[in-house]
């Protein structure tokens, strides 16, 4: 069995990349940018050079992406590339590109050559505030209203993965991740929030988080996320086409006092929240129950043990020694 991950060299794709290489199985890393660190941080020389294949390339280059599908008899495509919310705001026409062209180009080469079975990272942006909705917990099917043109770039592509699973009887599972943290984070909304109130104080630096310390939000440790990837890639023909994927629940000022309790040092604020400014944060909690029902699928980072790995993954990172 041989899986093609589309930002395998990225963040959650490089822990994606770890578990499957565990269990013995061959991954093409397909990543426009495919730094070596994400990856050499969860694997060993030797698992990289036995099991996996670094092809550079762009998701929107169709041409490459099938010929790197039908080169390696690729079986089951793992879609993780994308252009984060910061970025995709700032430069919507390569976001379009990236995120809108480049899953229609996966969907359709996929299609091209039988290979069934894809899985894909959706988001939690595609619905709008929990305000928006009656139920505290934000419902699996509930009704999408994106606030950001990635969130609605998101709520598109749901919506192209059913054509091709309704015109074409393909095997396509959308994951809608939520705030997922960890080591390696660079790009994205999360990780303006993570580098200041996390990776900042594990160096010795002060933080300054553009979040408001009472936003209630589900937070997802990377490898939480990166479990709910393999495991759908496992399962085929799921009822459920697109699943939430929530961690556990912490207001903002909470992860704060879980980093002062490792770090009695740490020096965070927590600024007040500007609307105006596209790193704002929604409060906001997602009913599981699907994923929880058809993959079995729970969170087993609790955010102590989530935030205490990530202190010392980046403290390791650059030569400072462990707490505990």
């Amino acid at each position: 069995m041989t899986y093609l991950i589309t930002g395998g060299a990225g963040f959650i794709g490089s822990h994606v990349v770890r578990d499957l290489v565990q269990q013995g199985v061959k991954v093409i890393v397909y990543d426009n940018f495919p730094r070596r660190d994400n990856l050499s941080m969860v694997l060993s020389p030797e698992a990289m050079e036995k099991f996996v294949k670094i092809v550079p390339g762009d998701v929107t280059d169709y041409a490459l992406l099938v010929k790197t599908l039908k080169d390696n008899n690729v079986d089951i495509i793992i879609h993780l590339a994308a252009i984060m919310i910061l970025e995709f705001n700032a430069n919507p026409l390569l976001g379009v590109r990236a995120n809108l062209e480049g899953t229609a180009g996966v969907f359709e080469a996929a299609r091209f050559l039988g290979i069934k079975r894809v899985v894909w990272a959706s988001s939690g942006s595609v619905f709008g505030p929990g305000t928006m909705y009656e139920q505290e917990y934000i419902p699996n099917d509930a009704p999408h209203y994106p606030q950001n043109l990635y969130g609605g770039a998101k709520s598109f592509n749901e919506l192209l993965a059913a054509h091709y699973i309704n015109r074409y009887s393909m095997d396509i599972t959308a994951l809608r991740f939520v705030m997922v943290y960890g080591p390696g984070q660079v790009n994205g909304r999360t990780a303006a929030i993570i580098k200041q109130m996390v990776y900042n104080p594990a160096l010795g630096k002060p933080g300054k988080v553009p979040a408001a310390a009472d936003n209630v939000l589900g937070w997802t440790y990377v490898d939480d996320a990166a479990r709910a990837v393999v495991m759908a890639a496992k399962v085929s023909n799921l009822k459920t086409k697109a699943f939430s994927v929530m961690g556990r629940i912490h207001t903002v000022q909470e992860v704060a006092d879980v980093v002062r309790s490792i770090l009695p040092k740490a020096e965070i604020n927590l600024l007040p929240l500007d609307k105006s400014q596209s790193h704002t944060i929604m409060t906001c909690k997602y009913d599981t129950a699907r994923i929880e029902e058809e993959l079995v699928f729970y969170p087993a980072w609790t955010m102590p043990r989530g935030i205490k790995e990530t202190i010392n993954v980046v403290r390791r990172v650059n030569g400072l020694p462990a707490v505990s």
